[in-house]
C-alpha cells in the first residue's frame, strides 16, 4: 500500500487538499473489487493540530509535519495570498518546511504539489536544474525568481526525479490521476477520470490562461509595453513603434521582455492575439474570419494552425468547449 502525506499549512486551498483524496478513495473503491487498497493517506500540519483553510473550514491532523517522512509520497497542499508581496512573505515563513521537504526527496521519496505549492518547492531549491510548471499567472515572477528551474510554461504536470508539479488550482485532479496510474494502472486511472467527470487528457493550462491580466510582475516597463500592445492589437507590428511609445531603446525592450517574460515583445504579441481571440470564440458569434481581422492577421488558415499548435484545439473546438450557450 502506498501511504502519502499531506501536507496543509493555514490558508491552503480546501479543494487541493480533500480533492485530491476523493480521487485515491475512489482508486481504494475500485481496486478493492480484486484486492486490498492502493492507498492511505495522513493529514499533517505543523503542530500536529488543527489547520484552518482558506475558506474557513478547519481540519483536524493525524500528525505534525516531522511524521511525514514515514510517508512514501510528500503531498503539499497549495495556499491563498493577496499579492505576489504576501506570497514571498509566506514563502519565507515556511522556509523550515521547504526546507525539510527538499531532505525527504533527496531520501528517495517522491515530493509534489501544484498552483503556490510549487512556489515552495522552488523557495528550498528543489526545482533547481529540474522541469516545472506553476499557476500560468505566476509565470513572469516564477521564471524571475526562480531562473534555475526548467520552467515548461503552461504545462498541466511535470515530473523530473521524484518532483511532480502542477498547475493552477485544479491541477490536483491531474496529480491524483497521475498516481493512480503509476500505482494502479492506466485502466484505473480512466475510470476514476470517467467517475469524476475528469478530463483525463488535460496536458496544457493554455486553454485557460488568460494575458490580459498582468499582475503576475512589477516591471513598468514590461507592463507599459504590455499595456500599448493590447491597445494596438490590430496594428502591423514594429519593435520601433513599440520601443518610442514605452521611451526606451530596442535592445532594452528585447532584454527586459526576455527577463521578465521569457518571450520578445513579437512571440508575447502573438499570444496576445490568440488570448483575444479565444475570448471572443467563447463570447461572441464572430465568424472566424471576423475575429481573424480584429486581433490583426489577414489569414485565416495561418491563424487556425497557430492556434491549434499553441492551445492543442482548433478554434471551432475551442468555441464548443468553452462558448457561452445562447
Amino acid at each position: 500500500m502506498h501511504e502519502i502525506a499531506l501536507l496543509l499549512t493555514d490558508g491552503f486551498i480546501g479543494g487541493g487538499a480533500t480533492g485530491m483524496l476523493d480521487v485515491l478513495q475512489f482508486a481504494n473503491r475500485l481496486a478493492a473489487r480484486g484486492g486490498a487498497p492502493l492507498f492511505r493517506w495522513r493529514l499533517l500540519s505543523a503542530d500536529g493540530g488543527m489547520v484552518v483553510s482558506s475558506s474557513g473550514v478547519r481540519l483536524a491532523a493525524d500528525g505534525d509535519f516531522a511524521s511525514a517522512a514515514q510517508a512514501d509520497t510528500l503531498a503539499l497542499a497549495p495556499f491563498i495570498y493577496r499579492d505576489l508581496a504576501e506570497l514571498e512573505a509566506r514563502l519565507t515563513r515556511l522556509r523550515g518546511l521547504g526546507e525539510r521537504l527538499h531532505r525527504w526527496q533527496a531520501e528517495g521519496k517522491r515530493v509534489m504539489s501544484h498552483c503556490t505549492g510549487v512556489a515552495l518547492l522552488a523557495e528550498s531549491g528543489l526545482l533547481e536544474q529540474r522541469a516545472a510548471t506553476i499557476s500560468w499567472w505566476l509565470l513572469p515572477w516564477f521564471r524571475s525568481r526562480y531562473p534555475q528551474a526548467r520552467l515548461q510554461p503552461y504545462a498541466m504536470l511535470t515530473e523530473d526525479a521524484g518532483v511532480i508539479c502542477g498547475g493552477a488550482t485544479t491541477a490536483y485532479l491531474n496529480l491524483a490521476l497521475r498516481l493512480v496510474e503509476q500505482y494502479g494502472g492506466a485502466d484505473l486511472a480512466l475510470a476514476c477520470a470517467r467517475l469524476m467527470l475528469v478530463d483525463a487528457n488535460r496536458v496544457s493550462q493554455a486553454p485557460y490562461a488568460s494575458l490580459q491580466d498582468f499582475s503576475g510582475h512589477d516591471d513598468e516597463l514590461v507592463l507599459r509595453c504590455q499595456h500599448w500592445l493590447l491597445d494596438n492589437l490590430r496594428q502591423p507590428y514594429r519593435l520601433a513603434s513599440l520601443a518610442q511609445a514605452a521611451g526606451a531603446s530596442e535592445r532594452t525592450l528585447m532584454r527586459r521582455f526576455g527577463q521578465v517574460l521569457g518571450q520578445t515583445p513579437l512571440q508575447y504579441l502573438q499570444q496576445l492575439r490568440l488570448d483575444s481571440a479565444r475570448r471572443m470564440l467563447e463570447g461572441t458569434a464572430l465568424s472566424l474570419d471576423e475575429i481573424v481581422e480584429r486581433v490583426g492577421y489577414h489569414d485565416a488558415g495561418t491563424f487556425r494552425r497557430l492556434f491549434s499548435r499553441e492551445l492543442r484545439c482548433t478554434p471551432a473546438e475551442y468555441r464548443r468547449r468553452f462558448g457561452r450557450a445562447d
